[in-house]
């Protein structure tokens, strides 16, 4: 079983990841599920690229945009909050003025899409051999099986062309079961950051 919790296009919030994180227990995984790239743009490689997390929490945005920072390398990286205050995120022609006016020629954003719950059985482990579970008389029980959880944060990057204002390249990812924000933006942006390489819209490290 699966479903959405609904959540605003637009938040990035640090109450979504908190709530997630704090129901969450295991490792988190955080995978490329799918890219679009526009096909009437040729070849397109940033030179100087502002990271934006689209959210209201000044902490949880700097903990993403440092990290993009850190992932690309600050010979060619700028921290959103550099260059967009907190107060004008949500202004799109004050955000491009900023952008336009910092000399970047590339910009990255992140934005929420939504959490996800899956319900997965675990299965029970038995002591014994292979056979050990074969007739009427079950084995000692060492671990019994039972339902859990996952949530699957999902989180949609964009690169936008600033000279055009076009969107030239799209991502989505999901992260199973984060432990927290720090990490799940981390492992994110991480993972957006190696798609980008690959693709040619950043260069290689």
């Amino acid at each position: 079983m699966r479903t959405r919790s609904p959540i605003s296009r637009f938040q990035f919030s640090l109450v979504a990841f908190a709530l997630a994180g704090a129901l969450l227990s295991g490792c988190a995984s955080t995978k490329i599920t799918s890219v679009w790239r526009d096909p009437a743009v040729g070849p397109v490689q940033f030179h100087k690229v502002v990271g934006v997390a689209m959210s209201q929490d000044a902490t949880l945005r700097r903990l993403a945009e440092d990290e993009f920072v850190r992932a690309v390398g600050p010979a060619i990286a700028l921290a959103g909050y550099s260059v967009i205050p907190d107060d004008e995120i949500q202004d799109k022609e004050k955000a491009k003025a900023r952008v336009e006016a910092a000399g970047a020629d590339g910009a990255v954003v992140f934005r929420l899409v939504g959490v996800e719950k899956q319900e997965r059985w675990v299965p029970p482990t038995y002591y014994g051999n292979a056979w050990g579970y074969w007739g009427y008389a079950a084995p000692m029980v060492y671990e019994p099986g039972y339902l859990t959880t996952d949530r699957i944060v999902q989180i949609e990057t964009a690169a936008y062309a600033v000279a055009t204002a076009r969107l030239v390249w799209a991502a989505h990812s999901d992260t199973l079961n984060p432990s927290d924000a720090k990490q799940l933006v981390g492992d994110v942006v991480r993972a957006a950051v190696e798609r980008l390489r690959k693709d040619g819209l950043l260069p290689a490290k």
